[in-house]
């Protein structure tokens, strides 16, 4: 991947309306919010440095080799969604939810790593932790 084909999304606002104006494949979010909006699949392989994750319903996500720095995830729900090889760094995650699909499939975490996060409530966060 060349930096010239990387896209910064910088303080962007992302809610149910913008979600088609985003590029979640191999870019690059700071101090983006992500907020009230449900989502079903995509591939997401980007880096995310103090961004903020406030109720969001994800379904069949694919977090593939992504990085959440310093980000706070607030109220989401993730339902069969994969985070193989994810790292979460000084993030802090409340009352989020990682379930089942409907078709009884879990979250995974293969290879998924959680540095210095603080968990608040919730369940099924299945990190790695350090």
């Amino acid at each position: 991947m060349s930096m010239e084909s990387v896209t910064v999304y910088d303080s962007v606002t992302v809610t149910q309306e913008k979600l088609s104006e985003i590029d979640w494949d191999e870019n690059y979010f700071k101090w983006c919010t992500f907020a009230y909006f449900s989502i079903e699949g995509g591939l997401i392989a980007s880096d995310f440095a103090r961004c903020s994750f406030k109720n969001l319903d994800w379904y069949w996500g694919l977090f593939s080799d992504s990085n959440f720095i310093k980000c706070e995830f607030k109220d989401c729900v993730f339902r069969g969604t994969s985070f193989p090889d994810t790292s979460f760094v000084e993030c802090t995650l409340t009352n989020c939810r990682f379930v089942k699909d409907n078709l009884n499939g879990d979250c995974k975490f293969e290879r998924t790593a959680a540095y210095g996060c603080t968990i608040d409530g919730g369940e099924g966060f299945k990190a790695e932790t350090s």
